[in-house]
């Protein structure tokens, strides 16, 4: 029989229940906003008339002096491009996702045969070992294929096996295969620098993959933009704005695989270049046999301001030099790098960089050490990536522009400045206070 008394016991009793259940809901809750609270917001693709608004405004901002050229740019073809497909966590599980370089880009028919055939049911052992499988474009419809996979059971190493066996039997636009992996773990990019170190192991094909009709290789662990096709006509935008002459001298800092450097070394009578990345030393060495004369060197090392007085004290470093920095995105020159790079004295100096904020300290930088901004050629190397550079041009200051500047600004300065007032008329009306007694502190007792 169910009673008043029986009723208000199954009410005591079942009251902590519901809210010890209503505290577990609001802890979950807590969980999941703040899961929602940290979870990364992605970035906007800026277009192009996006970019060009920016530099503009940019320009006025900073009241940016020399030049402005045309924009450098190329269309963007899917098969030039560098694709990946890269392992992302989705909840709890990792799932595999294709990774385009450039927004609403066509999926390369390889990049999708390979992707169906990750997904079969035989490679399942192997497709939870893929870190990425990166495609490296040659630029002209070929691919060198990365394969990072922690193979270390011998069923994920025969996954491997036979993914490889496929790719080299069924897929001719792929002419190498590789498998990578990093220490310490992470994600392989090849803008990497010595602090992680990279075992590759061919599959087949070469180490070696060449740019295009250029003549001209990489290896295959070396850093270039993910789209081929403005890239590998830089070299002769860059002729084109410094028109070099006979006797003139290149040195190419960040050079990577010194595809410019190489490209232009039949203009220059001397060619240097410097990287710190062991690839970068292994791509130089390998495109210098490619020329006609042995006039391209490699210097494996740091910038550093050091190397500047180093190098040109040297009686057969002497000359026209043009030197040309190609900086990391992000990154500025190292401390000292402009003063000691200006007291080489050279010809010519080519900065190329990203950052809109970094170029005007730059220039500010080479101002103070007596090289004016000539030209400015805004890069677009990478369409649809909302990636933008700039390529600046500086020479000595031989017109003696940026004393006159220095000049006018300091006697406009002086005609601006306010002048203090007097009243002579009232001056005996002012009074003097004069102090008779000292104060405490100046007391000898």
């Amino acid at each position: 029989m169910y009673t008043r008394q029986s009723r208000n016991a199954s009410l005591k009793f079942k009251a902590p229940k519901k809210l010890v259940a209503s505290k577990f809901r609001s802890k979950a809750t807590a969980e999941k906003e703040e899961a929602v609270a940290v979870k990364p917001v992605s970035a906007k693709v800026l277009s192009f008339d996006d970019l060009k608004r920016q530099l503009t405004a940019w320009t006025e901002n900073e009241n940016i002096p020399g030049k402005f050229q045309a924009w450098f740019t190329q269309d963007a073809i899917a098969e030039h491009s560098d694709w990946r497909i890269i392992s992302k966590k989705q909840g709890e599980h990792e799932v595999l996702t294709l990774d385009a370089p450039a927004k609403d880009m066509e999926v390369p028919e390889v990049v999708k045969t390979i992707n169906e055939q990750l997904h079969k049911d035989h490679l399942r052992i192997f497709r939870k070992a893929i870190r990425q499988i990166w495609f490296r474009a040659t630029g002209d419809g070929r691919y060198a294929l990365l394969v990072q996979a922690n193979c270390h059971g011998r069923n994920s190493a025969h996954g491997y096996k036979t993914f490889s066996d496929f790719v080299e039997r069924s897929c001719p636009e792929i002419i190498s295969c590789h498998q990578i992996q990093c220490q310490p773990d992470k994600t392989f990019d090849p803008a990497f620098k010595q602090s992680v170190r990279v075992d590759c192991k061919s599959s087949f094909g070469s180490d070696f993959m060449p740019l295009a009709d250029t003549g001209f290789h990489m290896h295959v662990l070396d850093w270039a933009p993910r789209i081929k096709d403005a890239w590998l006509g830089l070299p002769a935008r860059i002729k084109d704005a410094i028109h070099p002459a006979v006797g003139d001298k290149l040195f190419e800092f960040y050079s990577g695989c010194s595809y410019v450097s190489a490209s232009l070394a039949s203009y220059f009578t001397q060619v240097e270049a410097l990287d710190c990345r062991e690839s970068a030393m292994l791509s130089t060495r390998y495109n210098s046999k490619s020329l006609a004369e042995d006039k391209l060197r490699f210097h494996r090392s740091q910038l550093e301001a050091g190397f500047f007085a180093k190098f040109f004290a040297k009686e057969e470093n002497e000359g026209r030099w043009t030197l040309y920095f190609n900086l990391p995105a992000g990154e500025s020159l190292p401390s000292g790098v402009e003063q000691a790079a200006a007291l080489s004295r050279p010809e010519r100096i080519l900065l190329q960089l990203s950052d809109l904020e970094i170029a005007a300290k730059e220039i500010r930088h080479f101002r103070r050490e007596g090289y004016v901004l000539r030209k400015n050629i805004p890069l677009y190397l990478e369409p649809g990536s909302g990636k933008m550079e700039l390529l600046m041009l500086f020479v000595p200051d031989r017109a003696g522009l940026l004393s006159q500047n220095s000049a006018q600004m300091h006697k406009s300065r002086n005609v601006q400045r306010p002048k203090e007032r007097i009243n002579t008329q009232k001056q005996g009306d002012i009074p003097y206070f004069v102090q008779s007694k000292p104060t405490f502190k100046q007391r000898k007792d």
